[in-house]
This record gives C-alpha cells, structure tokens and sequence, in this order.
C-alpha cells in the first residue's frame, strides 16, 4: 500500500479504491446494524420466557395448594372406594392406646369409622369452620343438592347424634356445626 501513495495515481484509481473502502465500511456497518437488531430480538425473547416460567410458577404453586387441599380432604375421608361404603360389622377399630398416637382424636378415628365418604365430607368442612353453617352453604361448599346435605345430616345423627348439633337462627334457618368439646375430645 506504500506504493500507493509514493506514485502518483490516476484519478480513476484513486475513486476505485475510494469506493472499495466506502462499500467495505457500508458492510461492516450493516452486520453491526444486523447484530444489535439480533441482540434486541433474543432479549425481548428472554424477557418473554422469563414472563411464561414466572406464570408457570405461579401455576404450579396453585397445583400445589390444591393437591395439599385434596391430601387433606383425602385423609378425613378415608382410603375407601367413593360410591361404595364397605361394612362396619367387622371392620370396626377398638380402642387401644397403642393404636392411637398423639395426634389421632375421637371425631377422626372412632366417630368417622361408619360414615360413608360424603357424610365425611360434611364432616370435614364443619370441622374446619368456625360458624355455624346452613344447609345451603354446605351445599354449595360441596357441589350438592340442599335436600341431599340434609338427608346426609340426618344420616351421621342417627349414626351418632353427639357430632353434630343444629340450631335454628333468626331467619328460621337450620344451621349446623360440630361442638367446641367434641372437636378437642381426645382419647
């Protein structure tokens, strides 16, 4: 390139190379242009998973919740098949203190041995609230009919008619609920 600049050159030469440098900046130019336009395209894509994993996260943290409702569903009402109610003639638990730890009391052991699997239900959601509830409320909490909860009702009173008590509010309204003394009786 020495012997460039040390002859004199040609006008027509000179523009040539003039011309070669031009289109050769002119290309580097448009691959850094192409590059950034790359750079800006894998970070919005970044920040669109990132977007999908934090709601798949939160989805995920949902599922868990709800299996641990279902866990918790599952073990008031027992192992037993859904529609089918084995016999109590023979598969009643005695009382033994080996048999029950520290955790197990009366109403989840002896008093929900005979009840079928929706009389457990009922149960469980009257264990777990602190008000009194009607017969509609249960009925909505557990997706049933109103004449359905009631006669459920009456089927765990006539099996043991200390678990549950009802009373009759202002509006005339039965409402149900599980004693204070029975749901901390421990045997």
């Amino acid at each position: 390139m020495g012997w460039f600049f040390s002859r004199k050159v040609e006008k027509e030469e000179f523009n040539q190379f003039e011309q070669a440098v031009q289109t050769g900046f002119n290309s580097a130019k448009k691959d850094i242009h192409d590059v950034g336009v790359w750079i800006k395209h894998l970070d919005k894509e970044n920040s669109e998973l990132k977007d999908q994993i934090f709601v798949l996260n939160e989805e995920l943290t949902t599922i868990k919740d709800e299996l641990e409702n279902v866990k918790n569903i599952l073990s008031i009402v027992g192992e037993r098949p859904v529609f089918k109610q084995r016999q109590t003639l023979f598969n009643k638990q005695t009382l033994f203190k080996g048999v029950l730890n520290s955790v197990q009391t009366g109403v989840q052991t002896v008093f929900l041995d005979n009840l079928s699997t929706t009389e457990r239900a009922i149960i469980f959601v009257l264990l777990n609230s602190d008000m009194k509830l009607s017969y509609e409320d249960l009925a909505a909490m557990l997706g049933k009919r109103k004449a359905t909860i009631r006669g459920q009702i009456n089927s765990i009173k006539q099996k043991n008619g200390s678990l549950i008590e009802e009373v009759v509010s202002e509006n005339n309204k039965k409402r149900v609920f599980i004693p204070d003394k029975v749901k901390h009786k421990k045997e």
